[in-house]
Order: C-alpha cells, then structure tokens, then sequence
C-alpha cells in the first residue's frame, strides 16, 4: 500500500480555457490514482484550478513531507523550464516541502516507437503518404527544433519521404504546400502532438474536418492510446518501486 501520510504524487497538466480539458484530465487522473494507488493530486499551470501554488500549499498543510511531481509536457518550451523547473524550485525552499521532478515523457525516445506503431497500420501501400505534425505555438526555439527532429525521426522510421511540421495557426501554410502534390494520390497523416483534448488541438482538428478531405486521418490525442497510458503508469510505479 503507497498511501501514507507523508508522501504524495502531484500531476501537473498545462491547463486550457477548453471545457472537455479538465474533464479528460481528470479522468486520466483517477486512472492514474487507481493504479499506482497513492495519494494523488493535481494541478495546473494556468487556467485551471488550482494552480501550482495553491497544490503544494494545501499538500504542506496536511503535514505531507514529500512530494513526486510529474508534469505533464512534452516540449522543452517556457512551461516546462520557467512554470515547472524553476517554480518547483523556489516553492521548495519556501514552503520547506522535499519536491522531486520526476522527468517528464520523452518525445522521440518514448512517444515516437509507439506513434509510430499506431501509423504504420493506416499507411496506405498504393498512395503517397504525407506525414503532418502540430504543436502549440512558442518562442522558445527548443519546442521548434524538438518537433522537426520528432517528425523527421517519425517519418524517416516509417518510410515516409514527405514529412512537415508546423504549430497550430500555421495551417493554410500546409494547404499551400500540398497545392503540387493536388494531381498525385495521396493520403495525409495528421498528428496534432497534444497529450490531452484542449483547445489548441481542437481548433486544430476543426480546420481539418472542414476540409472534408477523404485523403486525411488525423490521430486523436496521446492519452488515449493505451500504450502511453501505460507508459506513464509505468513511469510512476517505478518512482514508487512497484511491480505488476
């Protein structure tokens, strides 16, 4: 039994003004405090309830010692170095509360094998197949970098001669490009590289639905594919030493 009175697990989302986040949040919340059966909180590092502060603040009141917090990013932007990394730090020290960061989801090493297993079975073996990949816009050229490296790995491990990445906002960007491929037969792979449903990745998925193009599949978020779940159950209980 993990439950105890001194330690803690916090999981930390990004936060959306996109009603059906918080909800798909929390659902993978209570997934997650099923399995690794811990004492288990959350929070948000903007606009949702509560934040960052708050969470710790109220975890230190009820005497717990230590806390194991997982963010739930995937990009090495401004959240994760400023709003995570450096936050964490100095609440720390302020609230005399024993923090570890546990390391968030890689991108290429952990999403990309299992991506890339979801994609190889909708490749289609007599069209051309493009592979298109979305992130939330950022200044910081890290997320840039991440993402191209991400999609070019991805495409190049399934074989894939035509790969693109772009943020969200950038879209009619991709309709101008494709414009050449108009008289080939193609078919469009769409990842919006979301872990939850929000909304960035909605106004990304309704851009491409207006589209009706029969051409196109777009893959739905990371948390609900199975493997990634998984993947991060498994990344916890490794925090709290547990086997299957």
């Amino acid at each position: 039994m993990l439950k105890s009175n001194n330690t803690a697990l916090v999981l930390c989302g990004h936060g959306s003004s996109f009603d059906l986040y918080e909800q798909d949040f929390k659902k993978n919340h209570k997934m997650i405090e099923k399995k690794i059966d811990a004492d288990c909180y959350f929070c948000f590092i903007e606009k949702n309830h509560p934040n960052i502060e708050n969470c710790l603040r109220t975890i230190k009141e009820k005497g717990i010692e230590k806390v194991f917090f997982f963010p739930f990013l995937l990009f090495n932007g401004g959240h994760f170095e400023k709003d995570i990394k450096t936050k964490i730090k100095e609440l720390s020290k302020g609230l005399k509360l024993e923090i570890k960061l546990i390391d968030k989801v890689s991108l290429t090493k952990e999403v990309l094998p299992i991506v890339k297993k979801k994609i190889s079975k909708i490749l289609k073996i007599n069209k051309t197949n493009i592979l298109v990949t979305f992130c939330s816009g950022s200044k910081n050229p890290k997320v840039s970098l991440e993402l191209i490296t991400y999609t070019q790995k991805l495409a190049k491990n399934l074989n894939i001669a035509n790969a693109y990445s772009y943020f969200v906002g950038e879209e009619t960007e991709l309709l101008t490009r494709i414009q050449n491929l108009k008289n080939q037969n193609y078919f469009l792979i769409i990842q919006p590289i979301f872990l939850f449903k929000g909304y960035l990745q909605n106004k990304n998925l309704d851009f491409f639905k207006k589209l009706n193009d029969k051409n196109q599949q777009i893959l739905d978020t990371l948390m609900t594919i199975d493997d990634i779940q998984t993947l991060i159950i498994k990344k916890l209980k490794s925090i709290f030493h547990i086997t299957d």
